[in-house]
């Protein structure tokens, strides 16, 4: 079909946005199997709790959700194919109306909000401490570089020996010591109403942004179908 000039931009922002989305999806879903089908320490103990359990399955929710948009979009924009387009509309009208609705949640009971991030955090760190696999490895990277601390922190930091995600440390005498406060009381006092609202309304800004596309696009494939209908005469 020729699309016109707008509907051929969106076309390849659309790609794009549907890369990232499933790169996205895949990264939270791969994650979140990992992370819950990998939560056992020596002689079986079980590493998991009830909150870490509930936050990886919603990771892993939305990660195959991030999947199914991607692949409509996909579909719907290389495709030019207005019944994928409108299931993609659907889907990310949903997504961003959902990361609104937390976002506005999360930053109303923000202490809540932080206790749970806290818990999940520290459930985490205990299974580094057994497992020192490269996935838990990475997320305590990405917490301790967000909030610039480190598991227990400080001198208990040091006395464990478990310093090798630490932002801040030196070494005396050949002994790693970290100087990182703990990463829940820094999660606890740290967070604060604006970023995670700013967070939640980015994410769902990038959605918006691909959602006005997919709606130009779709009208731009309409209006190309409506004027290649042949004639018919009589």
């Amino acid at each position: 079909m020729a699309l016109d000039g707008c509907g051929q931009l969106c076309k390849v922002l659309l790609v794009i946005f549907n890369v990232l989305f499933m790169l996205v999806g895949l990264a939270m879903l791969c994650g979140g199997l990992y992370l819950r089908f990998s939560a056992e320490g020596p002689l079986n103990l079980d590493l998991k709790t009830d909150h870490f359990v509930v936050s990886v399955s919603v990771m892993m929710a939305l990660g195959v959700l991030l999947l199914i948009i991607a692949i409509a979009g996909d579909y719907g924009s290389c495709g030019e194919n207005k019944s994928a387009l409108g299931v993609y509309i659907g889907l990310l009208s949903f997504l961003a109306t959902l990361a609104i609705i937390a976002g506005v949640l999360a930053s109303a009971n923000l202490p809540k909000f932080s206790e749970h991030v806290g818990e999940f955090y520290a459930t985490v760190y205990a299974q580094y401490l057994i497992k020192k696999d490269t996935i838990r490895g990475i997320i305590l990277k990405l917490f301790h570089n967000t909030f610039d601390c480190c598991g227990l922190g400080g001198t208990v930091q040091t006395i464990m020996q478990e310093t090798d995600t630490c932002p801040q440390e030196y070494s005396l005498l050949g002994i790693s010591i970290s100087t990182s406060t703990s990463c829940v009381t820094a999660i606890l006092a740290d967070l604060q109403r604006s970023s995670v609202l700013a967070a939640f309304l980015g994410i769902a800004g990038s959605m918006l942004v691909a959602l006005v596309c997919s709606v130009v696009m779709y009208s731009s494939v309409k209006k190309s179908t409506y004027y290649s209908q042949p004639l018919t005469y009589y």
